[in-house]
């Protein structure tokens, strides 16, 4: 198991951000990764009608909490929560994921294993370092598979803080963002691997 998320959840408005930004509909099947609860999943199954829904939680307790709700809301057809790492689990049927956590090292090429052509992914706070965004409503990220890649810093940072910056410009606006919280020195090591500055 990379880490374990935050026991924070997302407001029923920004899950409904979330989901609108990745276009759900009755013909998605939608993966959340690291679930919590399930209330993303209730969500998606109940107001976007989302055919399916599977909610990885790596938590013990907080599985068994979203199998309750779940099983209590009589959602259990539609809604599998699975109280066990993704990442050693096949998640290829999804089509649309969603990733909460900070980016690790092997990420985006396991990602690119792991998940559908086509698939569309939102991230938290920020895109993987490299990949534009195909949409984005902050603080949701969407990109798409294939993952379309930059090496142009100008171009990465842009999608990210909505104008152009520096590195130094984007590590302050990071820093300065009491929500989010993240791993400065495997993201400096990312950025310095796979981003060139013009």
């Amino acid at each position: 198991m990379r880490n374990l998320g935050p026991e924070r959840f997302q407001s029923n408005r920004f899950i409904r951000k979330l989901l609108h930004l990745a276009d759900a509909s009755s013909t998605d099947i939608f993966y959340d990764l690291g679930c919590g609860i399930g209330q993303l999943c209730v969500v998606a199954v109940t107001e976007f009608g989302v055919r399916k829904t599977v909610g990885f939680e790596s938590h013990r307790g907080r599985a068994k909490k979203a199998e309750k709700r779940v099983k209590k809301l009589g959602l259990d057809d539609r809604i599998q929560i699975k109280n066990e790492d993704f990442w050693q689990s096949d998640i290829s049927e999804a089509t649309i994921a969603y990733f909460g956590l900070t980016e690790s090292e092997e990420d985006v090429a396991d990602f690119e294993k792991k998940l559908i052509p086509g698939c569309r992914l939102v991230t938290l706070f920020l895109p993987f370092v490299g990949v534009v965004p195909k949409e984005v409503d902050y603080p949701f990220y969407l990109m798409q598979l294939p993952f379309t890649k930059t090496k142009s810093a100008s171009l990465w940072i842009s999608t990210v803080l909505f104008k152009k910056a520096t590195f130094e410009e984007l590590y302050q606006e990071l820093d300065s963002d009491k929500e989010y919280g993240y791993d400065k020195v495997t993201f400096k090591r990312l950025v310095k691997e796979r981003l060139i500055n013009e």
